[in-house]
Formats: C-alpha cells, sequence, structure tokens
C-alpha cells in the first residue's frame, strides 16, 4: 500500500477460510492496516459461516480496523450445490449498494437451492448441524491424537529393536 499509494489500491483481499493446508490471514492485523491506511478490506470467507471461532475473528477484525464486506460460498456452508454466494458486512448502507449492482441476469437456481434448503432444515435443523460439526471435529481430535500416539508407540518399538 505505501510503496504503491493507497488511492491506487482498490482493496485488500485477506483470506478468513480456505482448504488445507493454508493458514488463515491475520485479519485483526490487516483490518488494522485498512482502517489506518483508509483502503478497502474483502475476507474471503469462503467455509467459515459454519464456524463460530472463524466468525468471531471476522467481527473482531471489525470492531479493531476496517471490514467492508465477507463473502461466503453457498455450497460450503448449506449443503447447496456449487453457484451461490452471501456477501455480508457491517455497513447496511455499502451492502444495499452492492445488491443495486447485481444486473439480475444470472440465474435464480443458487437462490431458489438456499431458500428450499433453509425452508426444509428449518432454523433447528441448522443449529443442529452446527452441533454436530462441533462433536465432529471432537472426536476427529481424539482420534486423531490416539492415531499419532500409537504410530509414535510403533516408531519407538522399531528403534528399540534395532
Amino acid at each position: 500500500i505505501d510503496a504503491l499509494g493507497a488511492h491506487r489500491v482498490l482493496c485488500v483481499l485477506s483470506t478468513a477460510t480456505c482448504f488445507a493446508p493454508r493458514v488463515p490471514d491475520r485479519l485483526e492485523d490487516i483490518a488494522r492496516i485498512c482502517k489506518e491506511k483508509k483502503v478497502a478490506h474483502v475476507i474471503n470467507n469462503a467455509y467459515g459461516l459454519q464456524s463460530a471461532k472463524i466468525m468471531g475473528r471476522i467481527d473482531r477484525a471489525a470492531r479493531v480496523g476496517r471490514v467492508d464486506v465477507f463473502i461466503q460460498s453457498t455450497d460450503k456452508n448449506f449443503m447447496v450445490p456449487v453457484g451461490g454466494s452471501i456477501v455480508a458486512g457491517f455497513d447496511k448502507k455499502l451492502i444495499e449498494d452492492i445488491s443495486q449492482t447485481y444486473p439480475g441476469r444470472a440465474s435464480m437456481a443458487p437462490v431458489l437451492d438456499m431458500f428450499l434448503t433453509l425452508v426444509a432444515m428449518g432454523e433447528s435443523g441448522y443449529l443442529e448441524l452446527l452441533k454436530k460439526r462441533k462433536e465432529n471435529l471432537a472426536f476427529f481430535k481424539k482420534r486423531l491424537g490416539k492415531e499419532i500416539k500409537s504410530l509414535f508407540n510403533f516408531r519407538n518399538q522399531i528403534n528399540d529393536s534395532y
């Protein structure tokens, strides 16, 4: 930003979530810089809507700095076919302005898929999925820890044999 000048930078694009093995960007630090330099900050949050921890990181970034919008993928967060996204932010007027720029010529399918999924699932169904996700993560961590421990025990037995 300093090298180019803030007036020549459209936005900073950071990533809150993506597929492994990439580590998320430091959203709070980036948000502080964007606020200081007066540059827009867009967060790719493709997978993160379903994670309270990640959404908390976005919220903290907005409180300490600048977050203009964060964008979620509907297929990665709501079990619908590929093709939709949710643009969200902390400034209602900005989100309304963005929604007004949509030309309306794309397929209705992603909106319809999302609507039908939410109606079928309901709030309780969605909250149950979030709860199950946390339970599955705890199970995965526990099981992975056991497997790693047994792998190291096996390796130590082999090393002790030689």
